[in-house]
């Protein structure tokens, strides 16, 4: 009863969030930068969830529209990190990735199944890698503190949507031993970077308070990867959670962009 309504207080809250979600325009400062560039990964990742929520009668409405919306986004703004880029590397980075989002995007628009899982986890980490490494090349322009925790927050996103894909993809017949291996990762890399983003002194009563938020999301999301693992509810409680942590994590990376300039 309590997660049932924890469930429907937090799905508020991504919902909510939506229209900040979807936010975009022309990149003036790097903080902007490191923090558009740092949702790529996030969406990479999104857009694989969303592809295997549309296996589950009771999330494929839904799972739908986080697609779509999650491929327009990105597609927007890898043009704005082109026009962007302040490097030939950087350029590089930006141009590889429009060209694999070719194929990703040629799989996403296919009609989801079991059967292609694994081409699909193998995609959406081509691209998470090209995005990591662009993501770090910008943060590379600056040597300030603020510049690694916009990195820092935004990469926790990018987990939020990481572990649902993994669930999900679970339940789709992936390997047992590949969804332990990268779930056991990537709540390890979140706890640690969780801890890391509230010591900060960069991080301002305004942020721990949104830090504090995203820890009990994170509880939250982590008791729903606990689920029953062939259970819809389990598929419902995890695609949730993982919107409604992403929401606050957005918020966070926003607040550490600000302070970059």
């Amino acid at each position: 009863m309590m997660l049932n309504r924890r469930n429907a207080l937090l799905g508020g809250l991504a919902i909510a969030s939506l229209p900040t979600l979807a936010q975009g325009g022309r990149i003036n400062q790097l903080g902007d930068a490191i923090n558009m560039a740092g949702a790529q990964r996030m969406l990479s990742q999104r857009m694989g969830k969303a592809w295997l929520g549309q296996l589950r009668p009771e999330l494929a409405d839904r799972a739908r529209q986080v697609l779509q919306a999650s491929e327009v986004r990105f597609e927007r703004q890898l043009g704005e990190l082109l026009a962007y880029a302040p490097t030939p590397e950087i350029v590089g980075s930006y141009k590889a990735m429009r060209h694999r989002f070719g194929d990703y995007r040629a799989l996403l628009q296919s009609a989801p199944s079991p059967t292609r899982v694994d081409e699909l986890l193998l995609t959406s980490g081509e691209m998470l890698s090209i995005a990591q490494l662009a993501t770090g090349q910008l943060q590379e322009r600056s040597p300030e503190n603020s510049a690694r925790l916009v990195n820092l927050s935004g990469r926790q996103r990018m987990l939020s949507q990481r572990l649902a894909l993994y669930f999900l993809a679970g339940q789709q017949g992936a390997r047992p031993d590949l969804v332990r291996n990268e779930t056991a990762m990537a709540r390890a890399e979140f706890d640690v970077a969780l801890e890391a983003l509230g010591s900060a002194r960069e991080a301002t009563p305004a942020i721990r308070a949104n830090l504090a938020l995203a820890q009990s999301q994170w509880v939250f999301l982590q008791s729903a990867l606990a689920g029953e693992s062939q259970g819809p509810k389990a598929a419902s409680d995890v695609f949730v959670a993982s919107e409604n942590l992403l929401a606050v994590m957005e918020t966070v990376t926003g607040q550490f962009a600000r302070q970059l300039g």
